[in-house]
């Protein structure tokens, strides 16, 4: 069997080391610990959809004891409203990676939880990649003239609606790429490339400030077909990712993200490869070159007055919100806005991450609704995101809701 063949993860990455599945799952002991921070537990008050319900239910797939085809019906929602936020890992004793086990139970399901025709799109990225810039880029032209509205009456398209909901107006800009010898490469999000055309810029000029900077060009990284795609491609992608960096210069070139869901997803590379010992030794490395915007701000924040307070970060992420690439967020808007700055409580809710909205039979906007509650509860007048994706969410859901309050994706402070 060769790496490429294999559908399901053996074995994870833990903050306690590798584990393979069963295990990690048996290790969660029920103390319920996690069902108080989890969104999807506290609208359906069911012990199936808390994190230990969920747990314990693929621990049941796994022994054999539960039959997929006989519940299929309540294990496509117990999934479906899952939104891998990682809030049960950050209040989990164990640090058990539930997010990772609900994706197992999605891939022995083996049911797509986005519409098909978005996911035909994604898959046109990774396999034609020019024509799938083709498509969005006239789709976008098409939003303007208003006829791109008349899609989401069709069947498989409803889910375009929710794409003129959150996009902003979108302007062209252009960047000169230095691409020579580049001491760094950007691998822009998909949100960045075609839907912020300013996150791409100012995380782009913000990097070439100190770098000759490389931009990888309409590669996906793999973190969509991981979630709602399938682990082949995902690690397919992976691995193309990891061998692109290896053969430009000394293969030591750190890679620059501009998505906290991408970070996440990228530093966990390894463990889809665990197994398969030369490429898991090349992935490791290859994690470890990986970055966050916050890598490159410097000490000093001369624009930190424009904005106004008091200030959050928004704890929207996928799989942890324990990162460092957070935690660093988390200390440097402390340190800017000292008193001014507003810490998440325990049960204070964040926008779902990695276009949940787009989700079929989803709760987003509950979850969402439940966020800009927490928000307004502090009088929050600025927050600021990690993820290109989740401002977009936030922005249009504050417009409608709590218009007092802006989002800000966080690479604006170092302007």
């Amino acid at each position: 069997m060769t790496n490429s063949s294999k559908v399901y993860l053996d074995t994870l990455q833990t903050p306690f080391g590798k584990r393979n599945i069963y295990d990690s799952v048996c290790y969660c002991n029920r103390c319920g610990m996690c069902a108080g921070a989890c969104p999807s537990y506290k609208y359906m008050q069911q012990e199936p959809f808390s994190p230990r319900g969920r747990n314990q239910i693929l621990r049941q797939v796994l022994a054999g004891k539960l039959k997929i085809k006989r519940e299929q019906k309540l294990l496509q929602e117990i999934i479906s409203t899952c939104t891998l936020c990682g809030r049960c890992v950050q209040n989990c004793p164990g640090q058990i990676p539930t997010p990772e086990h609900v994706l197992e139970l999605r891939r022995r399901l083996g049911n797509s939880l986005l519409p098909y025709t978005l996911v035909y799109l994604l898959r046109l990225r990774q396999n034609h990649p020019q024509l799938f810039s083709f498509v969005v880029r006239n789709g976008l032209l098409l939003r303007y003239t208003g006829f791109l509205q008349l899609f989401s009456f069709l069947p498989g398209w409803v889910w375009i609606r929710h794409v003129l909901e959150i996009l902003p107006p979108i302007t062209k800009v252009s960047v000169a790429e230095a691409v020579k010898d580049p001491t760094l490469i950007y691998l822009p999000s998909l949100e960045a490339k075609f839907l912020m055309p300013s996150l791409f810029k100012q995380t782009y000029e913000l990097a070439a400030r100190k770098h000759r900077v490389m931009v990888w060009e309409n590669t996906p990284s793999g973190l969509f077909e991981y979630v709602y795609g399938d682990l082949r491609r995902a690690r397919k992608l992976v691995r193309n990712l990891i061998v692109r960096h290896a053969s430009l210069g000394d293969g030591k070139t750190p890679i620059l993200t501009d998505s906290i869901d991408v970070y996440n997803f990228l530093i966990k590379a390894p463990q889809l490869f665990i197994g398969f010992s030369v490429f898991e030794k090349k992935a490791t490395h290859f994690s470890s070159c990986v970055q966050y915007v916050t890598d490159l701000f410097g000490k000093k924040f001369p624009f930190k007055n424009t904005f106004p307070t008091p200030v959050q970060l928004s704890s929207s992420a996928a799989f942890s919100q324990q990162s460092s690439a957070q935690q660093k967020a988390q200390q440097i808007l402390s340190t800017l806005f000292e008193k001014n700055f507003v810490k998440c409580g325990y049960k204070d809710e964040t926008v779902p991450p990695l276009g949940f909205g787009f989700v079929k039979r989803t709760h987003a906007p509950v979850y969402s609704l439940s966020a800009v509650q927490a928000i307004a509860s502090h009088q929050i007048r600025t927050v600021f995101g990690m993820s290109g994706l989740a401002t977009l969410e936030l922005a249009f859901y504050l417009r409608k809701f709590y218009p007092v309050a802006q989002v800000r994706h966080i690479v604006e402070l170092g302007e």
